[in-house]
């Protein structure tokens, strides 16, 4: 089975790297939880979403806002249902032609084949100085 699971996540990641929605919507519960533990004052979109209609939408708008030029596992542990990868992340910023560069974390759980919960994990302080373009000044009161 781990092998099998570990196949299955590398081609779920692919599917989103390259834009097949659909495949990677297709392995979510109906009834799924996706929680990105990002500010959602910069990143109005993440956040808790349930179910696969607000995933859905939530995947729209992180591609209306982002084209993914690179978006794969470096690093997966498997472990009966469950599963966590680190995931190397470049994006091109639409609306300033940025390129962002971080890493993200995602813990996954499956049942009966399909997503149940998603929680994803970046260093949201470095992605929020790459998104706003320069470095937050911590000295300002």
């Amino acid at each position: 089975m781990p092998d099998e699971l570990r196949s299955r996540i590398d081609a779920l990641y692919t599917a989103y790297r390259t834009g097949r929605f659909d495949f990677v919507l297709n392995s979510f519960h109906d009834e799924a939880e996706f929680i990105s533990y990002a500010p959602t004052d910069v990143f109005p979109y993440l956040g808790r979403q349930h179910g696969k209609k607000a995933i859905a939408a939530t995947m729209k708008k992180i591609h209306d806002a982002f084209e993914t030029l690179t978006y794969h596992p470096v690093f997966m542990v498997v472990e009966g249902n469950d599963a966590g990868v680190i995931v190397m992340a470049r994006l091109r910023q639409r609306a300033t032609d940025r390129i962002i560069r971080l890493m993200v974390a995602h813990f996954i759980r499956f049942r009966d084949g399909r997503i149940v919960e998603m929680r994803e994990f970046m260093d949201s302080f470095d992605a929020v100085q790459q998104v706003l373009g320069h470095e937050i000044d911590l000295a300002k009161p």
